[in-house]
């Protein structure tokens, strides 16, 4: 995984497909798709770890899918018997049902690296790094950044250690890297949920805003009235309605959510009258070009 080089060789498409008349978003979707089927050709490394998922739900099923190619993977219900293993991963929902999980087998945990995978991080998080600092396990919370995914190469997961993580961060790291997956490291579960509350959060709000609005004239994702931005609006939007439980979630569990939500109401006036006045710069602090940047 090389962001530079990939950069590279997709400018390389472009400028070559362009002879025959290929526009660039085709070209750029084209030297994309290769890359990830290139990506994942090339994954041939095994690491001499163990991971066991507790949690068959689509998170569960994709970070199986993702880690079985460079680690042995056991997929698990949460209500099975826990394997124990070098990895732990909780692909389950932020209950006390799942910490009781945690509790109930920390004989098997000691020395384990314990994962969740939680959307949502406070205040699950200083219970597990609680019953870790009692039980002898490192915890680093991870969150990924999709869904269900038929091929999750290139996505992003977020990494947050805790006090009996940091020994163990770059063995983290390695397991998702060579999967060829992103990691992003945060500070804290207080800058994750903050930050989320953002990428997350205000992006279903808005996404759903739209959809209501558009019900409301009678139109629905099938209307042929789309412009050409608006079809790549709807592919998200189809994905956040596919999963509304999960909007849900989000918002009812993330301690940002609603300061959050109440920004957008005040930024939405700031952008009218800015778009009223023909002066975007001052709302958004920079010009079309720092856009592009």
């Amino acid at each position: 995984m090389d962001k530079d080089r990939e950069g590279e060789v997709i400018a390389k498409w472009i400028e070559g497909l362009s002879k025959f008349g290929v526009d660039a978003e085709t070209a750029i979707g084209i030297a994309q798709s290769i890359i990830r089927v290139s990506t994942r050709a090339q994954l041939m490394s095994r690491l001499d770890i163990g991971v066991t998922i507790i949690g068959s739900g689509r998170v569960g099923r994709t970070l199986a899918k993702a880690l079985s190619r460079v680690a042995d993977v056991i997929l698990q219900r949460h209500d099975e018997e826990l394997v124990p293993n070098d990895v732990i991963i909780l692909a389950t929902k932020p209950t006390d049902e799942s910490i009781n999980i945690l509790s109930k087998y920390s004989g098997r945990l000691r020395g384990s690296i314990v994962m969740d995978s939680f959307s949502v991080k406070m205040p699950m998080f200083r219970l597990i790094e609680n019953e870790s600092l009692r039980a002898g396990f490192h915890y680093i919370s991870v969150h990924p950044l999709f869904g269900e995914l038929s091929n999750p190469i290139g996505e992003t997961v977020v990494l947050i250690p805790s006090k009996t993580g940091d020994d163990k961060l770059e063995n983290a790291k390695d397991l998702f890297t060579s999967a060829g997956l992103n990691v992003v490291v945060l500070s804290s579960p207080e800058e994750h949920d903050r930050l989320m509350a953002y990428l997350q959060v205000a992006h279903h709000v808005l996404l759903l805003t739209l959809y209501a609005a558009l019900r409301r004239i009678g139109l629905d994702l099938n209307t042929q009235l789309v412009t050409h931005s608006l079809k790549y609006t709807f592919k998200a939007l189809e994905r956040v309605l596919e999963q509304v439980e999960v909007s849900n979630e989000l918002f009812r569990l993330n301690p940002y959510s609603r300061s959050v939500v109440g920004e957008l109401g005040d930024l939405l006036k700031e952008v009218v009258e800015g778009l009223d006045r023909g002066d975007m710069v001052g709302v958004l602090g920079h010009d079309n070009q720092g856009i592009q940047g």
